[in-house]
């Protein structure tokens, strides 16, 4: 038996795992919420260890971001393991080099390296491990039980599918399995196999492994619609919900752009996913077009040119030979984008994950991109010619003239298209798939009878006569009531403090004073020999022989005056009275409106144990 077993209870953790909570603080979330799904109290321990702290570099360096939670409880232990979904640009380029492109599963193997270092850490080694996920934490943790075993069990809310281009790249067996059975001799073959075909083996080869993997979609999620695309297959037990029954998914609208845009598309993501690995954006841009631009830096006319030309004749030369090599092809993947780009990125905008704006920018840079290519693969071509005649000064200026033009008309141009749709926002507005696709949205339709959810709260609804249904916060009810009656305690036990420190600093300081003038005045009246110099302005010795006999002190003591409190005391005192009324009225109409749930008033009691 699971210790987190409801489907709704993970997906709440799971969603509350993005707020980077300390670990006292999940660990009190995670008490919360158990208690509002079973009605009982957690007495369990619960140890938290997050990736941020684990020593492996190639975790960090991988930017996988997961926390592993232990929980133990009379003898059982168990270990989830929470990986977190897409939530920023190098997430998103991981994405378009590792779920589309199938070039990398480095996040796959950091949620590896994470729970072998997790387990290390709460020193268990035969331990029940589940895998919690959301978005592109599905697709590393299915990867990695997949090909590595890491998991027991896998349970996600709108993931992100494995993809079997990337199981390729990174299960040695899938891989030997895969060349076997379709006679590939390399990697990049992979990609001609017939996509049914392949998607059908990985589903046959995988099938032991189906039983343990979990899964609740969306039908509008736009991760579901993007695993209708060449790569991307759904293992596992799928259970499928409509968030919004008014509104079609993307689903449809993707399954209708042609595979060989989707394979184009994938193409021109595996060049730029291999030269981005080292030289970040622009190194990807520089792998599509077999141009190193920092060779090219300083060039800012003719004569530079020409004398950049005698001392980097050889570069000049890789320059134009590499264009004249990748040119065509890359024209032949980027037209057919180019012209569906209508389509794309108008989806993208109706589905409302990307501006108007952002649209247009996509289809204007593209195509832009694609004419100054067709005008370097022209200037190639006539340079091929001027080569082809032998003549060393026309190959001398044709070759200037050609690298000038290529870099300074049109690589240069490519180049600033590039930086205008980085500029234009569309990868961080592609982080808004997050909310598109969001966990609370789902939850929101995971009700059972009375209880639904609001966000990650739970949430009652109650219907008197034939009245509108009203609904409670129940969550927050008891995060106040928590809460609420400590700050009161708190607040009496100041009131009281006060009150005492009254009673000290006046009462007392004033019965102290009183004392130490009786003390004085017995000591005068017991000895009033001591006090003959009293006698003194009477006149002095020797001449003056008078003696003390009797002293006798008449005193009075008035009482302290501006020191009643009682009226300041009794108004602070009411205000915690108050506020007890106010909190216990709250829950008693609370639990009249759910009179049915006899739970109800134990969960209020219960909420301040933790």
């Amino acid at each position: 038996m699971h210790f987190l077993e409801s489907p709704e209870i993970k997906a709440r953790l799971i969603d509350i795992e993005y707020g980077d909570l300390g670990p006292e603080e999940l660990e009190n979330k995670i008490r919360q919420m158990y208690l509002e799904e079973t009605g009982k109290l957690f007495e369990g321990k619960i140890d938290i260890f997050h990736s941020s702290d684990a020593k492996s570099k190639s975790i960090d360096k991988s930017y996988y971001d997961g926390t592993a939670i232990k929980i133990s409880n009379d003898g059982q232990e168990e270990l989830y393991v929470i990986s977190q979904g897409t939530q920023g640009g190098e997430d998103w380029l991981y994405n378009l080099k590792s779920m589309l492109a199938g070039q990398t599963a480095e996040q796959a193997e950091a949620a590896n390296e994470f729970v072998i270092e997790a387990k290390e850490h709460f020193q268990v080694n035969d331990i029940k491990t589940y895998g919690l996920s959301h978005s592109l934490g599905h697709n590393n943790n299915t990867v990695s039980y997949l090909a590595f075993d890491t998991f027991d069990e896998v349970f996600s809310i709108n993931g992100a599918q494995p993809n079997y281009y990337e199981l390729f790249q990174v299960d040695s067996k899938f891989n030997y399995a895969v060349r076997s059975e379709f006679n590939i001799r390399n990697n990049q073959e992979i990609y001609d196999i017939q996509p049914q075909r392949l998607n059908d083996f990985a589903m046959q080869y995988y099938q032991d492994k189906e039983k343990n993997i979990h899964q609740i979609i969306s039908k509008d999620d736009p991760l579901y619609a993007a695993s209708a695309v060449r790569g991307f297959f759904t293992l596992g037990n799928v259970t499928m919900m409509d968030t919004n029954p008014d509104t079609p998914g993307l689903r449809e609208l993707m399954e209708e752009i042609p595979d060989d845009v989707v394979k184009n598309f994938q193409d021109l993501a595996i060049d730029f996913a291999v030269g981005s690995e080292k030289g970040g954006t622009n190194g990807g841009v520089e792998a599509l077009l077999g141009v190193d631009l920092k060779e090219f830096e300083g060039i800012d006319g003719f004569w530079s040119g020409a004398g950049f030309y005698f001392t980097h004749s050889s570069e000049i030369d890789t320059m134009i030979r590499s264009l004249e090599e990748k040119v065509p092809t890359l024209l032949d993947k980027l037209t057919p984008i180019t012209e569906n780009s209508e389509e794309i990125f108008g989806s993208l905008y109706e589905a409302e994950y990307i501006t108007k704006k952002q649209k247009d920018v996509m289809i204007e840079e593209i195509a832009i991109i694609e004419q100054e290519l067709q005008e370097i693969n022209e200037t190639i071509g006539r340079n091929v010619n001027i080569r082809d005649s032998g003549n060393p000064n026309a190959v001398f200026g044709g070759d200037i003239g050609a690298g000038l033009k290529i870099y300074f008309d049109h690589v240069k141009v490519i180049m600033e298209s590039v930086d205008r749709i980085k500029e234009s926002g569309i990868l961080d507005n592609l982080s808004a798939i997050t909310d598109s696709h969001s966990i609370s949205e789902l939850l929101s339709v995971m009700s059972d009878g009375k209880k639904g959810y609001l966000g990650t709260d739970m949430v009652y609804t109650a219907t008197k006569g034939e009245g509108e249904p009203i609904q409670v916060n129940i969550s927050a009810a008891l995060r106040m009531y928590q809460q609420s009656l400590p700050i009161l305690e708190a607040k009496a036990a100041k009131i009281s403090e006060l009150e005492q420190t009254i009673h000290d600093e006046l009462d007392k300081s004033y019965k102290d004073e009183e004392r130490k003038v009786r003390d004085e005045i017995d000591q005068m009246e017991g000895s009033p020999g001591t006090y003959k110099f009293l006698l003194s302005k009477h006149g002095y010795y020797p001449t003056f022989m008078k003696e003390m006999k009797k002293i006798s002190v008449h005193e009075i003591f008035p009482p302290l005056e501006n020191n009643d409190f009682e009226e300041q005391l009794a108004e602070l005192t009411k205000t915690v009275e108050t506020g007890y009324v106010y909190i216990e009225n709250y829950r008693k109409s609370i639990q009249d409106l759910f009179e049915e749930e006899e739970q109800l008033s134990q969960l209020f009691d219960l909420s301040r144990r933790i």
